[in-house]
């Protein structure tokens, strides 16, 4: 295990990046994009 030795600059900006909506929705509305396309490449290719 490292020791800290306190002197790293840190990774990522103090300042809390607030996230868009959209980034919030995306994980919702993933299988229902999949649920869709996967529909429509079945009507597509097999008829139903």
């Amino acid at each position: 295990m490292t020791k800290n030795l306190g002197n790293a600059k840190p990774s990522a900006p103090a300042k809390e990046v607030n996230p868009s909506l959209f980034s919030k929705a995306a994980p919702a509305l993933f299988p229902l994009i999949v649920a869709a396309l996967g529909y429509l490449v079945g009507r597509h290719f097999f008829g139903f």
